[in-house]
């Protein structure tokens, strides 16, 4: 009896191992052994960053600005006629001649005298003499005013006399692009030579090559529009 129960327990043990295995093999998953595909990544250009620039002190000179963009328009000054500025500006009033001398390629201008010039005391409270001027004249052709020429200075009068000539070398064509300018002037050896007043004359306004004399009022020293008469 022994015997046959060790028999019966050994078929049991033989009968579940069989058993076993045939499930292990019943139950092994498959696995599809394709091939793995591998795709490449595609490929995006990146630029780099640029670096900030900083300009450099040169390019931030002020040499460097438009200047003509921020320049205010100035106001146009309105034009008088002569007759205008004599009654507004009571300066008084110059009496000079021009001519040009083709031969000589020479423009003469003859400073002959002034009349009713305003006494010191009405432009300037410093002057040590109230009653009498010192009236000299400096000429110029402009815009250069470094070859400017100067008359005489008369004493302790408001009707300066002169009659004193300046010649100025140069073409015909040259001389018709310049302005004639006189500033009449009050000589003070004590302090800065005061402006009476000035006269601004484009000299293409003018016949230069028949020449003539004329009177003109005086201007004070800021702009003023000028109206050109014909000699």
């Amino acid at each position: 009896e022994r015997m046959d129960s060790d028999n019966s327990r050994t078929d049991s043990v033989s009968s579940a191992s069989g058993l076993s295995s045939d499930s292990k093999r019943h139950v092994t998953p498959i696995i599809d052994m394709k091939p793995i595909e591998f795709w490449t990544a595609n490929k995006e250009s990146v630029q780099p960053r640029s670096r900030r620039r900083h300009p450099s002190e040169s390019e931030i000179s002020v040499e460097n600005f438009q200047r003509e963009l921020y320049e205010v328009e100035p106001e146009e000054e309105p034009c008088l006629t002569d007759e205008e500025k004599l009654a507004q500006f009571q300066l008084g009033q110059l009496h000079f001649g021009l001519k040009y001398d083709i031969t000589t390629k020479v423009l003469v201008v003859k400073i002959i005298e002034a009349k009713d010039l305003p006494p010191p005391y009405c432009l300037d409270e410093t002057k040590q003499d109230m009653a009498h001027s010192n009236p000299y004249c400096k000429i110029s052709l402009l815009p250069d005013q470094k070859a400017s020429q100067q008359t005489t200075v008369q004493r302790k009068t408001q009707e300066p006399s002169w009659n004193e000539y300046f010649s100025f070398d140069m073409e015909y064509q040259e001389a018709q692009e310049r302005t004639l300018e006189i500033l009449l002037k009050d000589f003070d050896k004590f302090s800065r030579h005061r402006l009476i007043g000035k006269v601004l004359l484009p000299l293409n306004t003018v016949n230069l090559i028949k020449g003539g004399h004329m009177w003109k009022p005086l201007s004070p020293g800021n702009k003023v529009c000028v109206i050109a008469m014909e000699m």
